[in-house]
């Protein structure tokens, strides 16, 4: 795959080996990756190492009281991306956000748990949506923790993007949070009326000057 220099820039499709190094500046940062799951659909690939899948972004979900904090940490190893963030697009409505690291795109959801199963909130970046999904399931299996033979540890969310559906989810369309207008006061008619008045005022001074000529010159030759 060719190389990327633009730390903003990201793979519109990747293969599993690009997930895992991607995974790894995840893991360099502790606070974040100990508390995040990832969906489903990457389970072969963190377990085996390898897999024949080709992703498009990874889908990441965390507890809903836990995202101010992950949000600090992705600001604080500069990935964050402002114009990605659902605070930004939602009025302070929370629907998680999108950063890149890695050149892949994460998808930060957030869940809440239910008494009839877990409530999921996520923020489509490119069409401007948010979901709020209703699931119902066994919840002995919706969050796995485990280990691999190499210490590693595998968080998995029994969740995907493609469960999300118009039976299940309320949307809307984000509208952009209002920002203070800019008003530009602009001086350049009041540069030019001054520039006028100094030069009337330069012409009466001259013309003040050559009338007293006159009149002296007047009184002397008589």
């Amino acid at each position: 795959m060719a190389q990327v220099n633009n730390k903003y820039a990201y793979y519109a499709t990747f293969p599993a080996d690009v997930l895992l190094a991607a995974k790894e500046i995840l893991k360099s940062m502790p606070a974040f990756y100990n508390n995040i799951y990832f969906s489903t659909k990457y389970a072969n690939a963190l377990w085996n190492g390898e897999s024949d899948d080709v992703f498009a972004n990874v889908t990441i979900l965390t507890e809903e009281e836990k995202i101010g904090k992950l949000r600090s940490i992705i600001k604080s190893n500069f990935l964050y991306l402002s114009d990605w963030d659902s605070l930004k697009n939602t009025n302070g409505e929370e629907y998680g956000f999108s950063f890149i690291a890695g050149h892949v795109k994460y998808i930060l959801l957030t869940f809440r748990e239910i008494p009839e199963g877990y409530v999921i909130r996520s923020y489509d970046v490119d069409h401007g949506d948010c979901y709020e999904t209703t699931i119902s399931v066994d919840k002995k299996y919706f969050l796995d923790v485990s280990m691999r033979e190499n210490g590693d540890i595998v968080r998995i969310c029994d969740f995907n993007l493609e469960y999300i559906n118009n039976n299940n989810s309320k949307k809307f369309r984000a509208q952009k949070k209002a920002e203070p207008e800019m008003i530009i006061y602009k001086r350049e008619g009041y540069a030019t009326t001054n520039m006028y008045l100094i030069m009337i005022l330069a012409l009466t001074c001259l013309l003040v000057v050559w009338v007293a000529y006159c009149f002296i010159k007047f009184m002397v030759l008589g």
